[in-house]
C-alpha cells in the first residue's frame, strides 16, 4: 500500500505546521496525525544502529555520495542500504524516510547524534 497524493500533501503540511507550531499540545496533535499517516504501512522491524545512522544523515539532506564519504563506503552500498531501509520501515522515498526519522526524534523514541 503506497500513499495517497492528498496524503503525502498532508504529510507535507503537518511537517511544516509542527516546525512552526509553539504549543506543547498542539505539537503533541500534529506528531500523532503525522505519526499514523507514516505508519500506513506498518514498519515491520527496528533499523539497526548503522541504518539509523543513515536514516539521519538522509534527514539532515545528505545525497547518496556525502553519505558515502562521510562513512567510508561506496554510493552504492549506501544505495543498497537504503533498498533495505526503505523495505524494513514501509517507506517509499526519501522524504517519507526523513519523516519517519522527524516523527520518533519528536516523539522521543530517538536522539539526533552529536556528530550529525
Amino acid at each position: 500500500m503506497t500513499l495517497k497524493p492528498q496524503q503525502e500533501q498532508r504529510i507535507r503540511e503537518l511537517f511544516k505546521l509542527i516546525t512552526d507550531e509553539k504549543t506543547p499540545e498542539k505539537l503533541q496533535l500534529l506528531v500523532g496525525e503525522l505519526a499514523r499517516l507514516l505508519t500506513v504501512k506498518a514498519p515491520l522491524r527496528e533499523p539497526n544502529d548503522r541504518q539509523l545512522r543513515i536514516i539521519e544523515m538522509v534527514a539532515q539532506g545528505m545525497k547518496n555520495h556525502e553519505i558515502a564519504k562521510r562513512l567510508g563506503i561506496s554510493s552504492n552500498v549506501v544505495k543498497n542500504y537504503l533498498t533495505h531501509i526503505y523495505d524494513k520501515l514501509g517507506v517509499n522515498n526519501r522524504v517519507q524516510l526523513a519523516l519517519w526519522y522527524e516523527v520518533r526524534v519528536h516523539e522521543g523514541k530517538l536522539r539526533r547524534s552529536r556528530n550529525g
